[in-house]
This record gives structure tokens, sequence and C-alpha cells, in this order.
């Protein structure tokens, strides 16, 4: 009897984890076992054992009175067969109350329901109408997330069929395993991908909220410095955005990937200047960074839109890079031409940006470090003291405070 699917995964995943040096557990396996139910043929309850489900050949595997029986997993109603129903003893069901309410402190009150859940799990394609386990599962799913037990979750939502939930109408699965990928790409950005693995596995409906949750994980690969895989997961939500008319993604979806392809020339220029082999790879992210961007060009955002400053954020970002190639190759002037343009196009944008705007205080950083290239240190001072205002208490303060401390005193 086949007792999980996706088996072609879940051997890439074992692999996946054994590299890492991770031991989670084999639940499924530790937990096996018999699980009491009483099934309703009609409206009498009788008492029964579930031995195991094999969704391939569409069998559940029972056991009632003194022999076995062979349920057909898609023809319950021509069997006679009303549901299945599990109930939970009291100090369990206290437990999953508990975990309902979402009370994570003690993650060691998961060890009083963990043997019964992974039962029950093994069930889930049951139509919840005929084995109403759905919402309990569900329930130990998010206070693994919740409580950060995220192998035991990986694990879990690595194995189950997300499709098939979706299909019954549990998304929320789904939705946890986008929320638990980007929490332990935040957690550990070496964990992205195994993060990135379970992504795979979730389809990404053309609905509004699916492509905010999904492009909030691809960013948090992006803020991580994992842009190679950021630009992986922009690919592959954009063209489902831009089958929606008039997306609020679709113009950040276009902008994203080329500033990561101009922080990915950033990393392989600084290489380069040590080993001219990655010079190669660095002309190729500019490149495709500049063939990019000349489309956006054609039709930019327009000015009164969000998406404007982080436009001009990238071309001053391009126009930075042509300063820093003069700069190197001695040229002052032309290097000051262009550290100058950086500062027309990231002052632009600025001027109608929003403090929230998550790109705004890099944009005020870099027009902060081109005036100190121009010798403009009062101007380059007043930025610092803007960003120190606005991102107190963050990572934008104390960049701030570094540079300021370094500054020639005011005249």
């Amino acid at each position: 009897m086949k007792r999980l699917s996706y088996i072609p995964f879940i051997l890439f995943l074992t692999l996946l984890l054994s590299s890492k040096g991770q031991q989670t557990p084999d639940y499924f396996t530790v937990h096996a076992g018999e699980l009491p139910v009483k099934v309703f043929y009609g409206l009498k309850p009788q008492p029964m054992s579930l031995l195991g489900l094999d969704p391939t050949k569409g069998v559940i595997y029972c056991k009632q009175g003194g022999g076995r029986v062979q349920l057909e997993l898609r023809g319950l109603d021509r069997q006679n067969v009303k549901g299945f129903v599990y109930e939970w003893p009291q100090a369990e069901g206290r437990v999953m109350r508990a975990l309902s309410n979402e009370q994570y402190q003690n993650p060691e009150i998961l060890n009083a329901v963990r043997p019964t859940i992974y039962k029950l799990m093994r069930y889930l394609e049951i139509p919840n109408s005929y084995f109403p386990i759905h919402g309990d599962c569900l329930t130990y799913v998010k206070a693994l997330v919740g409580m950060e037990q995220f192998d035991e979750a990986f694990y879990v939502l690595a194995r189950i069929n997300l499709a098939k939930l979706d299909e019954f109408g549990f998304r929320e699965f789904s939705e946890a395993s986008l929320d638990l990928a980007g929490k332990m790409i935040i957690a550990n950005p070496k964990s992205a991908k195994t993060a990135r693995a379970l992504l795979q596995r979730v389809q990404i409906r053309n609905d509004s909220g699916d492509h905010a949750s999904y492009l909030k994980l691809a960013n948090s690969l992006r803020e991580k410095g994992l842009f190679n895989e950021a630009i992986s997961e922009y690919a592959r939500l954009s063209p489902i955005v831009s089958k929606t008319l008039n997306s609020p993604y679709q113009t950040v979806l276009e902008l994203w990937p080329v500033y990561c392809y101009i922080k990915l020339y950033e990393t392989y220029i600084a290489y380069a200047a040590r080993d001219k082999r990655y010079a190669q790879a660095a002309n190729k992210m500019f490149n495709t960074a500049l063939e990019a961007l000349k489309k956006i060009d054609e039709e930019p955002p327009a000015r009164q839109t969000n998406e404007y400053s982080l436009y001009k954020l990238i071309r001053s970002l391009i126009r930075i890079q042509y300063a820093r190639q003069f700069e190197t190759a001695g040229d002052a002037d032309k290097s000051a031409v262009y550290y100058r343009q950086s500062v027309l196009e990231v002052t632009e944008g600025i001027v109608n940006a929003r403090v929230g705007l998550e790109w705004l205080p890099e944009s005020l950083m870099m027009a902060a470090d081109a005036y100190e290239k121009l010798d403009l240190h009062d101007a380059a001072r007043n930025v610092y003291k803007q960003v120190k205002i606005f991102y107190k208490s963050t990572k934008w303060e104390k960049a701030s405070d570094d540079r300021m401390a370094k500054l020639p005193p005011p005249v």
C-alpha cells in the first residue's frame, strides 16, 4: 500500500534536508497505526478502524469486526457510507481548542496531539464532507508555523496534497506554505533552497491575495540578498499577474528584477576586481538590466504612482555604476557627471515618494552617498539626518550614524 503521495518530491526533499544536516523525525512513520473512528452507514454509527489510504488506487483500507474492508474513496455514496467521525479524547480535545485559539506559548503541548494528528493527516484526501478532520489538521499546521517549529511544518506541508486541499476548499494549507517559506527565508537565508522547493508545490491562482502573498515572499528573497532566487520567483508570478487587468503588482514585477540584476552586477564586479573571470558574468548582469530598463523607459510609471520612485531609484543605480566605472578608470570628470545625474534621478523620485515605501531609505542613502562623492558634505549630512528621523531604530539609522561619523566637520 502506497502511504504517501509525490514520492519523487519526497526523495528530493530527503536528500535536500540530509545535505543540510537536519534531523526531523519521520512523524508519519513514527505515528503510524490504526485510527479508531465511527462510520455511518445511513444514520447508524458503527465502530471501525482506518488502516490507510491509497489515493492512486482510490482505496481506503479499514478493519471492522474481525475482518478487513476496502472502501472506494470516490464511491462512498454507492457503498452507503455517509461519513466518518473521529472523537478526540477529552485531554487532547482541550489541547486542540487551545491551538485553535492560537495559544502558542508552549510548543511542548504539541506532543499531546501529535500521534493522533499524523494518523488523521493520512486521510486528508477524503472530502471534508465525509470526514471532517481538515480543520483540526490545519489548526495543527498553523500552530507549527506560529510556534516557529519550521522543520516540522515543512515536513508536513511537503508531504500533503496541497492541490487536492485547494480543490476541497482548504486553500489555507497553501497559504500556510507561503507563510512558512517566507519565514524560513527571513530566519535563515540558507534555507532558501528548501523553502523554494516547497513553493513549487503551491498553485498560484489568478487572485489578488495570492499575488500579494507570493510577491511578499519573492521580496523576502531579494531583501536577504538572494537576487537570483528572487528573479526566478518574480518570473514565475509575473505572467500570472499579467492576466489581471490593472493589477497593482504588474509594475513592481517589472522593476524589481532590474534592481536585482544591478545588485548581481555589483556583486560580480567586486569579485572581478580580484578574479577577472567574473567580469563576463558582471557584464551580462549589467547588460540585462540595461535592456530591461530600456523597455520600461518606453512606458515608465506615472509620476503620481508609488512605483515612480522605485523606477527613479533604479535609473539612479545605473548611473552610479557608470560613475564607479569612470572612477575606477581614473576619469574624475566623467565620474562626477554620472554622480550628479544619479542625484537628480533619485531626488526626483524622493520628492514624490511616501515615507512608508520600502525602497525610500535606500534612495535617501544613495543620494547622500552621491553628495559625498561630489564633496557636498553638508548636503550629505542633511540627508543622513532625515534618514535618522524617519527610520529611527532601524538598520538605516545605524548606517546614517556610521556615515555621518566619517564626514568632515561642518564648515
